[in-house]
């Protein structure tokens, strides 16, 4: 169980859900080394097999991790621009990191698809990696017992249809949280950003807007002077992507939404610089 902690010294009534405090330091731990070590089980991958996966970084990191557990090779595939440290980090775990160009990124990861040594990790568009995110929810009704809402940041946006699975039959609304840049889960077009982890370039498949009472878009540089804010108001590190979860908690308190509201922080500054 990842810890929940107070940011009321921040804003009243906010609770910030640390999800970087896992192995592979993101919220992705919850989903894809379960995965992995499913199919290993299954023998539907070997130790002679390549993993793969297309990332914004932070799953790269979590198949890196799964992989070296099992003793399989891994490639991860990221755009240009991706957080050097988080980039370190998985090659530290054993992984292979190809850079590219957004356009192209596609177009590397169809290699890994036509090799039958490999298997890519499909986090854009498996409805399977959904059920796992559903314990984030159940561990929240434990460990709070009044909760008005909760901002999730969207990548794949496998947690947030999770998240809402367990909370939102409770009453508990929900908000998907994506950069203003590239506000593909509205259905515009993307555009580059700087949330690492928000917003890929390839658009998921996961995303049902019915299951969440809003989405909120956030400006990369108000996500990071957030970040910002936080760290000087209660010590804890947050990434981007976690200051843009606080900042659309922020902005529903502004737009008059009362009681507790707890943000969803998925990685934290050192894997964003």
């Amino acid at each position: 169980m990842t810890p929940l902690i107070s940011a009321q010294s921040f804003m009243p009534e906010l609770y910030m859900k640390i999800e970087y405090n896992n192995p592979s330091l993101s919220i992705k731990h919850r989903s894809i080394p379960n995965q992995i070590f499913s199919l290993f089980r299954d023998n539907v991958i070997t130790q002679k097999t390549r993993l793969a996966i297309l990332t914004a970084g932070s799953a790269g990191a979590s198949v890196a991790w799964a992989a070296r557990q099992i003793g399989c090779e891994s490639t991860v595939v990221v755009p240009n621009g991706t957080s050097e440290n988080l980039l370190r980090y998985i090659k530290w775990l054993g992984a292979e990191v190809i850079a590219t160009e957004p356009s192209q990124v596609m177009d590397v990861i169809k290699e890994y698809y036509d090799d039958q040594a490999c298997k890519v990790v499909e986090q854009l568009s498996d409805p399977s990696f959904i059920s796992h995110y559903r314990e984030i929810g159940d561990e929240l009704q434990k460990q709070h017992s009044e909760i008005s809402a909760v901002t999730v940041p969207a990548g794949t946006a496998a947690s947030v249809m999770g998240i809402s699975h367990s909370l939102r039959k409770l009453g508990i609304k929900i908000y998907a949280v994506e950069p203003a840049e590239a506000p593909v889960l509205q259905g515009g077009p993307w555009g580059p950003h700087n949330i690492p982890g928000l917003a890929p370039p390839v658009k998921t498949k996961l995303f049902d807007p019915k299951e969440v009472d809003g989405i909120i878009s956030i400006p990369s540089q108000k996500a990071w002077d957030i970040a910002a804010s936080v760290l000087g108001a209660i010590g804890e590190p947050v990434g981007p992507s976690s200051g843009a979860a606080i900042a659309a908690a922020q902005q529903l308190r502004e737009e008059g939404l009362s009681g507790d509201i707890i943000a969803i922080c998925p990685s934290q500054m050192v894997t964003s610089l």
